[in-house]
């Protein structure tokens, strides 16, 4: 199996002087998924946890919905193939490639579905927070990647229940890695209706309807979102929380999908201030 990381001989050139050493790199092969044992899609990604990467794949492409109609799963290490055994699969896969996007993440990736085809979340009492608590998740996301650390060219995702992440994956694609999330998720039986998404990467159009379709009802991520993703936010239901750092975040969609325990209008922060400075006699009223 490849490993996740290899080392390479670099020249390094600091405050003018050089020096050569080693230096980790990310790995990064072509995956190629078959269905029913007919090719679907190669893509590019990195060599860890492909059978979820399948899985997460066909979920958020509409062509898997349930655990009945997922067979076998094979994976071929040494060729990068996985074999994903469908049951009551379309076999117009000649059509299905006609309709296929080139998306905007790393290494080119690709989508089949169209967004016209999504439907939107079923309404639900708002998930209680903190902006403490999202601050912490936000903290534990960013060491679980030791990969992004070795080498700073990974991307993760994670899901967290407002506790705890529960689940934690990475890919040199920001693409990839939401799928092997969602895979990781169906495989061990999940459910991701009532669950936080955490993105480390920009999140556009393709990324919201792997969202949206996998029912998954807060999307947060520490940088930002696109035009496309905010109006899919919008038009199905999910809360978007972008520029989440050190002390401030963004929220693009439906803020009453949330309960923050911790948060107050700035009207009445600056009631609260002018009362303050009035008693302390810092003001003339």
């Amino acid at each position: 199996m490849l490993k996740a990381s290899y080392q390479t001989p670099v020249l390094r050139i600091n405050n003018g002087v050089e020096e050569e050493i080693m230096d980790t790199i990310a790995t990064e092969i072509a995956f190629t998924l078959k269905v029913n044992d007919q090719v679907l899609v190669s893509l590019l990604c990195s060599p860890e946890e492909l059978d979820a990467m399948a899985v997460g794949f066909l979920l958020s492409e509409g062509m898997l919905s349930s655990r009945e109609s997922l067979g076998e799963v094979t994976v071929d290490e040494k060729n990068a193939v996985v074999n994903v055994q469908l049951n009551g699969a379309p076999t117009d896969w000649a059509q299905l490639f006609n309709k296929k996007t080139i998306t905007s993440g790393c290494g080119q990736g690709v989508t089949f579905s169209n967004s016209d085809s999504l439907t939107s979340l079923t309404k639900r009492g708002p998930i209680r927070l903190s902006c403490a608590r999202i601050f912490e998740l936000l903290r534990q996301f960013s060491r679980s990647s030791e990969l992004y650390q070795q080498t700073g060219g990974v991307h993760s995702a994670a899901l967290a229940d407002g506790d705890k992440l529960l689940l934690f994956a990475e890919d040199i694609g920001r693409h990839n890695a939401v799928d092997k999330l969602i895979g990781k998720a169906f495989l061990t039986g999940v459910d991701l209706q009532d669950k936080l998404l955490l993105s480390s990467g920009r999140i556009s159009g393709e990324i919201m309807t792997k969202v949206i379709r996998n029912r998954i009802p807060i999307l947060i991520t520490r940088t930002a979102p696109t035009c496309m993703s905010i109006a899919h936010a919008e038009e199905h239901g999910v809360t978007m929380i972008g520029f989440a750092r050190g002390r401030r975040l963004n929220i693009y969609t439906h803020p009453l999908g949330l309960i923050l325990d911790d948060v107050r209008p700035a009207c009445q922060e600056t009631e609260e201030n002018l009362t303050a400075a009035c008693a302390q006699g810092g003001l003339y009223v």
